[in-house]
């Protein structure tokens, strides 16, 4: 015999699941909500028809403990930080040149398009890692009045990955290049792209940009 949640439609083999399944999501109208999200939600019911397999050899107690166990991992999933941003140096379509200095300076990447998690500073062009995590990085570079782009991303100060571009003197055409890498980081390291002396990039708001996200956290016990 089996019974159905009259709220979710979810059906059960065994009135322990039920009971429990009930109770918890009876809680969506209250302050504190057990259930967070409908992803959440359908992860929930999974774990429910999950546990309806083995419940005919389990005790009420050891069936509440089963599923309190399991919806804490799905929560645990669920609370996955959030982190990406993009942006660019020009905030405004006017053309800009940046460079060429005397010594190498970090790109200062003012336009932010987006910035979850609000890891990136756009005041000095630094991204710190919120949590030890694997991240991927991407920057491009357009070839500035210089005619060079030599250019870096910088992971502690340290040179990870690099673009080195040329302009055509005779198409009159600024080239542009770009580089990506993934990053092993953990809490408070630092990203950012550094432009070397003598080279200078050009951009207009949409051409040399800087972006980076959260591929997936790292935990150590």
């Amino acid at each position: 015999m089996s019974f159905v949640d009259a709220q979710s439609g979810v059906n059960f083999a065994d009135t322990r699941v039920a009971k429990f399944w009930s109770s918890q999501t009876s809680q969506q109208t209250s302050p504190t909500r057990f259930v967070e999200s409908p992803a959440m939600e359908s992860a929930l019911a999974v774990v429910v028809l999950l546990c309806c397999c083995v419940v005919e050899t389990q005790t009420e107690s050891e069936v509440d403990g089963l599923l309190r166990e399991l919806t804490a991992r799905v929560e645990k999933l669920e609370s996955k930080p959030k982190v990406a941003f993009t942006a660019s140096i020009r905030v405004s379509d006017e053309h800009y040149h940046l460079g060429p200095f005397d010594k190498y300076t970090t790109v200062v990447y003012k336009k932010v398009t987006t910035n979850i998690g609000e890891a990136y500073n756009p005041d000095i062009g630094v991204f710190t890692a919120p949590v030890r995590g694997a991240y991927y990085f991407t920057f491009t570079c357009n070839v500035g009045n210089s005619g060079v782009a030599n250019a870096a991303l910088l992971k502690n100060g340290v040179n990870m990955a690099a673009v080195l571009e040329t302009a055509n003197p005779i198409s009159g055409i600024y080239q542009s290049g770009a580089n990506g890498v993934t990053l092993d980081l953990v809490e408070g390291d630092k990203v950012y792209v550094v432009l070397w002396s003598g080279s200078s990039m050009f951009d207009n708001s949409r051409i040399s940009m800087f972006s980076g996200y959260l591929l997936f956290p790292i935990t150590t016990k």
